[in-house]
């Protein structure tokens, strides 16, 4: 089954730092950008975006991957009904500080 059935995705409400999220244990959660209440989102499917064999930060970081990848997930609020996408990578930004890219796409 192809992510999202087939159709394009990208992320609208979550961009330019409106998505964020916290752990309380090892999960990870994401809060709804438009509940002022920060409703917490289902995940309605998830799918690899992008996979590659190396990493290019690799070569700067001390830390090394096995590979690259970017998985995408497409979240909803049972709340308010935003339904978005996500996408959490290895092979974007890596390092550097939230209010250094704050509001960049």
């Amino acid at each position: 089954m192809a992510f999202n059935s087939g159709k394009p995705y990208g992320g609208i409400e979550t961009t330019n730092g409106r998505l964020i999220g916290a752990t309380d244990t090892d999960y990870f959660y994401f809060f709804c950008p438009k509940c002022p209440d920060k409703e917490i989102m289902r995940i309605l499917e998830y799918g690899e975006h992008e996979r590659t064999e190396t990493n290019k930060y690799d070569a700067t970081c001390k830390s090394k991957t096995k590979y690259g990848f970017t998985l995408a997930f497409k979240l909803h609020c049972e709340k308010c009904g935003l339904t978005d996408f996500v996408k959490v990578s290895n092979i974007g930004r890596q390092g550097g500080k939230y209010s250094d890219f704050l509001g960049k796409s």
